[in-house]
């Protein structure tokens, strides 16, 4: 008879921090998903203008920046644990104002305060970094990756979940005779209530993950050992980011909505296959990660999502635009566990917040441009116009990146490079 001990079930080697963490960010990207995809449709129905979305996008993008800029400086000095408790209590602030007032300016300050950053992808901003940080320094390093992924794939079936609950309006509407507006209100006080919570839940972490050494001044990033590959590598994602915040998924509902009149059924089923094949991708990616590394993984399984993202707008009809969708939606997401355990690996411990602050902050500062400037294309030139530049964007991206970072590995790649040289 087999004996069935704790360090023999499946997942064991994920520890009780890793748990917490990926409770918290599931539960966040449940209720982030659904507002993402309602926020143009919602803020069109108050009366606001597509650059007026854009611009309350933006606020939350520069808030994001704001904040991610603190956790590079001070993360450390504060401590991970009481950042991402503040950090996800004040995003539920955005919510609470969504949920009970039309004043725009509120609204917009809010979206700053609540680094309300809503491009599509889940919940991103001043959390990630910390998260990150602290999901690497509790797995061994040949099972980064595979945690990395699974984190992914948790967040992603959460988000799939979100996509489902964007038809709640629907059912409001018809149990209790609410208006369309009033049924998206109660979805904003959702995410409000699901923040609180998440908020709780990254304050049961233990002191392990924190930072090894807990540092007792401010952390200058021009100083660490890895600057120059830090601030390289966070330029490099900043264009990507730049590039993906044209395609934001409020914009791409909103295209379905005036394109082809795509109602909120059909949108609910969309944005519920194409979540659910970016979380299928997630794993794919971390096992041909382990065999032709993470920096060819990053890169190559990418381009099809750039192709399709491209083709998008020339599709003649709703469903092959949809299907085209559906291929962006696979490919787009594997570079996702790759680029987190890359990145984590590539420098010490004691640098992976301020890898993850910075490029966090240059994510969320160059991509504050993007929504209002797809708003712009939209409106002024043509409605395919922001698919196109986000195709051109990433484009250039992948270039760069492949280029600068093919022969910089991860420790333990470079350990299996120098023992197949030795058996040879």
């Amino acid at each position: 008879m087999t004996t069935v001990t704790p360090s023999s079930l499946p997942l064991a080697w994920i520890s009780r921090d890793a748990w917490l963490i990926i409770t918290a960010r599931s539960l966040r990207s449940f209720a982030q998903t659904s507002v993402a995809i309602l926020l143009a449709v919602y803020l069109n129905l108050l009366g606001f203008s597509l650059l007026q979305t854009g611009i309350f996008i933006s606020l939350g993008l520069a808030g994001s920046t704001f904040f991610s800029f603190l956790v590079v400086l001070f993360g450390e000095v504060i401590g991970r644990r009481v950042l991402m408790v503040g950090f996800t209590v004040l995003s539920g602030v955005t919510g609470v104002a969504l949920a009970l007032t039309d004043q725009y300016v509120l609204l917009a300050f809010t979206s700053f305060v609540g680094a309300f950053n809503v491009i599509g992808g889940g919940p991103t901003g001043p959390v990630q970094p910390l998260e990150r940080a602290s999901l690497a320094q509790s797995v061994d390093p040949s099972k980064r990756t595979d945690l990395f992924a699974i984190f992914q794939i948790a967040a992603m079936v959460s988000r799939a979940l979100g996509v489902l609950a964007v038809s709640l309006p629907l059912l409001y509407q018809s149990l209790f005779d609410m208006s369309e507006v009033d049924s998206m209100k109660v979805m904003f006080a959702i995410y409000a209530a699901a923040s609180m919570i998440a908020g709780g839940i990254y304050a049961l972490l233990s002191p392990s993950s924190e930072a090894p050494v807990r540092t007792r001044g401010w952390t200058n990033p021009f100083t660490l050992p890895s600057r120059r590959l830090i601030f390289s590598m966070s330029a490099l994602f900043s264009l990507d980011s730049f590039g993906t915040r044209f395609v934001i998924q409020s914009f791409v509902a909103f295209w379905f909505v005036e394109e082809f009149g795509v109602d909120l059924k059909g949108l609910t089923g969309i944005f519920f296959i194409s979540t659910m094949l970016s979380a299928t991708s997630a794993w794919i990616a971390a096992k041909l990660a382990n065999r032709f590394g993470l920096v060819n993984v990053i890169v190559f399984t990418h381009v099809p999502a750039v192709l399709a993202v491209t083709a998008i707008p020339f599709m003649p009809n709703a469903a092959l635009a949809i299907a085209v969708w559906f291929v962006r939606a696979f490919f787009s997401q594997m570079d996702g566990p790759t680029k987190q355990s890359y990145t984590m690996a590539v420098v010490g411990s004691e640098e992976r917040v301020a890898l993850a602050g910075v490029s966090q902050l240059g994510q969320s500062g160059l991509g504050a441009a993007a929504p209002p400037a797809a708003g712009i294309l939209w409106e002024s030139l043509w409605v395919g116009a922001p698919f196109v530049a986000s195709g051109v964007f990433k484009t250039l991206y992948l270039i760069g990146f492949y280029f600068m970072f093919r022969n910089v590995r991860s420790p333990e790649e470079e350990k299996a490079r120098v023992r197949d040289r030795t058996a040879r």
